[in-house]
């Protein structure tokens, strides 16, 4: 009865993070609009953060129906399209970023926790070491502008070639050149405003914090023993499994992960999925809905033509 009675008390938890995590997601978004000199209320910039988040989940398109959402959202606030672009982007570097110093923290500690050997270390280190020296390459570019003019040509380049070898290049040349014009922008616009930016990575930190906290509780909801660590290090390796997977938001492939490193702690599968899925629910499936109600027919409005005429 005490067991129950403690779950109990743990099940609101999941939901609680759930919207810590949207919250400080939309106070980066609205800091880094700040420093841009733009003014958009707290409230509106959650109810943006809501939609254009969850967009993703929704219209699988690569990130593109969410970022078009936000772009046409906040162009109705006011909002000049350019420095919508500059804020998304500034936002998305920023929040990559952070997320590569989580993996990396959990890559190391899985390394040196020893469960596992063999060829896996050898794969996990060579990622540690890549992951780590592009998270330092992201660094200097930020606060080297020739050193950021020249990768950025360089990367540039390439993605061009590769478009010449999938006969795309035509159709997405200028798309690619608009792509590596705002990330250099959005650099350039980091390194100007150091000090004002310490909010928003502060704000980008706590939503990371966050979401691995949905996750942990989602285990203790379901009576799991496991520590706040172990759920960072699950997530962050399940993290990386999804996005080489290439599933449209890790669906099925971000699971398996998970339980497959919650055994390596000695957690039942079928607890595993319970609090897997549990977490799917708050963190996904919950602000979906929700979104649908706040988006009052904004997902109408974010077309493709929308999405070019603000990004040209």
């Amino acid at each position: 009865l005490l067991a129950a009675d403690t779950k109990a008390t743990y099940r609101p938890l999941p939901l609680i993070a759930t919207l810590l995590s949207y919250v400080t997601m939309s106070l980066s978004y609205e800091g880094i609009a700040r420093a841009a000199g733009c003014s958009v209320s707290s409230l509106d910039m959650l109810r943006i953060t809501f939609v254009a988040n969850t967009a993703n989940y929704v219209l699988p398109t690569g990130g593109l129906s969410g970022f078009a959402l936000r772009l046409v959202m906040l162009n109705k606030k006011g909002v000049p399209g350019g420095r919508a672009v500059l804020v998304s982007f500034t936002q998305t570097i920023l929040t990559n970023m952070t997320l590569m110093v989580f993996i990396v923290y959990g890559l190391v500690h899985l390394i040196l926790s020893g469960r596992l050997t063999g060829a896996a270390i050898v794969a996990l280190s060579v990622l540690v070491t890549g992951l780590t020296l592009f998270l330092g390459g992201c660094l200097m570019m930020v606060y080297r502008k020739g050193l950021r003019a020249r990768l950025l040509s360089a990367a540039s380049d390439v993605a061009l070639r590769v478009l010449d070898r999938l006969g795309k290049r035509g159709p997405l040349e200028a798309r690619a050149a608009r792509f590596f014009l705002h990330l250099e922008e959005g650099m350039e616009f980091f390194a100007e405003r150091p000090r004002a930016m310490i909010a928003p990575l502060l704000w980008i930190f706590l939503d990371w914090v966050f979401t691995v906290a949905v996750l942990y509780t989602a285990f203790i909801a379901v009576g799991a023993n496991i520590t706040y660590a172990d759920a960072a290090i699950a997530f962050s390796v399940g993290i990386v499994v999804a996005i080489a997977s290439f599933v449209p938001g890790g669906v099925g492939v971000l699971e398996v992960a998970l339980a497959g490193m919650f055994a390596t702690v000695g957690v039942p599968t079928e607890q595993s999925v319970l609090a897997i899925f549990v977490f799917r629910i708050c963190f996904y499936v919950i602000p979906v809905l929700l979104s649908l109600l706040l988006a009052r027919g904004a997902f109408r409005e974010a077309e493709v033509a929308a999405v070019e005429e603000m990004l040209r």
